[in-house]
């Protein structure tokens, strides 16, 4: 027996009452294959990454983890009801080498959104603990403005060469 792990993304139109009747469809079905499910993972209602007509342009899925244990020639006729089963939007079916892991608890949707969402603020001149410098504060950038660059200056020594070389040429 090896170790797989069955991801589904459910229809969120099938119903609350729904969903556990499908699950316990997939559960079933490898149990009585042979299969062993140690592990039955509900994350509940998500919002999905994307869309799509193939996602029935769905915008969120009620996921499902299921680890379990089987037979690798029960796989092949579990994808084929997986994929007859309208109620699932997408599925992913992946053997595991070794133990299952298991997240104790999921993070909520709008975590990071929360963890990291700025406070409200008052002035930002408060806030730096000085004025507030905009743009047209540091001058303007363009080079119309400018005051014109003086080339650098020569040095005789560079020029006493050149004036040597002029004159060496008059002579001949």
């Amino acid at each position: 027996m090896k170790n797989y792990e069955l991801v589904c993304i459910l229809d969120p139109q099938v119903g609350e009452g729904q969903y556990e009747q499908a699950i316990e469809k997939q559960e079933t079905y490898i149990k009585e294959n042979g299969g062993e499910i140690t592990q039955t993972d509900n994350w509940g209602l998500r919002r999905l990454a994307y869309t799509s007509t193939s996602l029935k342009n769905r915008r969120q899925g009620y996921y499902v983890i299921f680890q379990f244990t089987a037979e690798p020639t029960v796989i092949d006729a579990l994808e084929q009801t997986i994929k007859l089963d309208d109620g699932v939007l997408r599925y992913l079916l992946t053997g595991v080498d070794g133990d299952f892991i298991h997240v104790p608890q999921l993070v909520a949707d709008n975590f990071l959104e929360e963890a990291f969402a700025r406070p409200a603020r008052g002035p930002r001149d408060r806030d730096r603990g000085g004025p507030r410098r905009d743009r047209d504060d540091r001058g303007s950038r363009d080079r119309d403005d400018r005051p014109p660059r003086e080339a650098p200056a020569k040095s005789e020594a560079a020029e006493a060469p050149a004036a040597a070389a002029v004159g060496e040429s008059k002579d001949s």
